[in-house]
């Protein structure tokens, strides 16, 4: 009988970091702690144990804006100095600030490095909410921020997308005049306090992302989001997002090392979780859900 450690998998997010780099300023700066901890491949080898992770996608970890490229240089050095199945990471989603005035020569030193598929700059915004606010500014309001971002087409890059709930519409313009730009969004589109019970706001904000032919989504986060969550309380998450997007446009992700830290769940934990969660699916639908999706979007 097929079950999760047999069931092959591409973890489509996750990071490596190093604090003792003096690259990352997030990571040692006071609120932070939970985070200050070195994540290098041999680390995330090790979380990922039995289970048949055969590629893997890097998501930029935020590292000193300054060192962007040096992040991309060295996760493309850390997949090519692996042997055999651990030859991972296999893409790297980089940053760039689109109201950077150099954005395209940036942009383009990413692209000479061959693992490299798109960009991920967080909008996550809430001007009545600074807690759950990453960004400093509502980058989808941004006129120069908004022009700058059609530079991905030019180079074919897709970008993931990690915003709040209150942002939806602005995004879905975004993606509506951007059509020939693939967004991936992030976490689950940021479901905030996990419960059996979802908000009928996430709901119709997964129902109108999903409306759009040029986005896909990832379901993971689950950890940041919630650090109690249960197999019960991320099932109607994951099956409304399938429900929407169709089983062609969803992929799972660790979130890993980040949902390691705020939660006592292993690596192991998420990804028996969403086995289970979609465990009456047919064989050909988990395989899509696990690698073959995620094999398409992000070209690997």
């Amino acid at each position: 009988m097929k079950n999760i450690i047999n069931q092959k998998i591409i973890d489509t997010h996750h990071h490596l970091w190093d604090p003792r780099s003096n690259k990352y300023d997030w990571l040692i700066s006071p609120g932070h702690e939970i985070f200050n901890n070195v994540y290098l491949i041999k680390d995330y080898l090790n979380d990922i144990g039995s289970l048949n992770i055969y590629k893997s996608v890097h998501v930029q970890a935020e590292i000193n804006e300054t060192e962007t490229l040096y992040e991309t240089e060295w996760i493309q050095s850390v997949s090519e100095s692996g042997i055999g199945k651990n030859k991972l990471p296999n893409a790297i989603i980089g940053f760039v600030n689109f109201l950077d005035e150099g954005v395209e020569k940036t942009l383009e030193r990413h692209t000479l490095f061959s693992n490299f598929r798109g960009i991920r700059q967080i909008l996550n915004y809430d001007i009545n909410d600074s807690s759950s606010s990453h960004a400093k500014i509502d980058y989808l309001k941004e006129n120069i921020w908004l022009k700058n971002f059609s530079l991905l087409k030019k180079y074919n890059l897709s970008f993931d997308l990690s915003i709040l709930q209150n942002q939806t519409d602005d995004a879905a313009k975004l993606i509506n005049k951007e059509e020939n730009i693939l967004f991936i969004i992030n976490h689950t589109l940021s479901p905030l306090n996990i419960t059996n019970k979802i908000s009928q706001d996430w709901i119709a904000n997964i129902k109108l992302l999903s409306s759009f032919d040029n986005v896909a989504i990832k379901l993971s986060g689950f950890g940041e989001f919630n650090s109690n969550w249960t197999e019960d309380s991320i099932r109607p998450l994951i099956l409304n997002s399938i429900d929407n997007f169709g089983i062609n446009r969803c992929m799972f992700g660790s979130n890993f090392p980040v949902d390691k830290y705020l939660c006592n769940a292993s690596y192991f934990d998420y990804w028996n979780a969403y086995y289970n969660v979609v465990s009456d699916f047919t064989d050909n639908e988990k395989d899509n859900l696990f690698f073959k999706n995620a094999e398409t979007f992000y070209k690997i």
